[in-house]
């Protein structure tokens, strides 16, 4: 799993390149717990995970979390079909709110207040 970070705005991006699971869970929710201040808001891009098991999906549920606690919002953009539909199965589909296109995130948190 590689995560890249940019920043538009003050909105943080992380890009998720590879598998979110028990063998990169714990990397990747200290990496994006770095990133969380007050009022951030944040897109995370799934586009290159193809795979997210419940340790992931308890990245996911984390995260959610502190951006929530902290005042900020998190979304997701770009799930593939099977991560898509692992977490409307799971009850992750409400935690946060998924686009499929980067611009309609964007847009979202813009319309939130995030400029």
């Amino acid at each position: 799993m590689e995560i890249t970070f940019s920043k538009k705005d003050d909105i943080v991006i992380v890009n998720l390149d590879g598998d979110l699971d028990s063998s990169t869970a714990d990397m990747a929710r200290e990496k994006i717990a770095e990133k969380i201040d007050i009022e951030v808001n944040m897109i995370i891009n799934m586009e290159n995970c193809k795979y997210v098991s419940s340790a992931g999906l308890r990245v996911l549920m984390i995260t959610a979390k502190k951006l929530k606690a902290g005042e900020g919002i998190g979304v997701l953009v770009n799930m593939v079909q099977e991560v898509e539909d692992v977490m409307e199965m799971t009850g992750f589909g409400h935690m946060l709110k998924s686009f499929s296109k980067m611009e309609e995130a964007e847009d979202y948190l813009n319309s939130k207040g995030v400029n």
